[in-house]
């Protein structure tokens, strides 16, 4: 064995056993992290033309809405 090389019965110094750590809790976290960023981007993606159509017909008042019973006047 050349001079400088771990064996089995070596442990890690503290420094390298927080790195190795930190090391293996970021990278699921940012994998997954990504992961649901996509989902909520590519979910407001694809039901963007849904909402945009509720929106106008909201606004156009069209005939998918009932009529308020509040008001005296159906025509308006």
């Amino acid at each position: 064995m050349a001079q400088g090389e771990r064996t089995m019965g070596e442990e890690p110094t503290w420094g390298e056993f927080l790195l190795n750590s930190l090391l293996a809790m970021a990278v699921p976290t940012l994998v997954g992290g990504a992961l649901v960023v996509s989902l909520v981007v590519l979910t407001m993606w694809v039901t963007a033309p849904l909402r945009r159509r509720a929106r106008s017909r909201a606004t156009d008042g069209g005939a998918a809405t009932a009529p308020d019973p509040g008001r005296s006047d159906p025509s308006t």
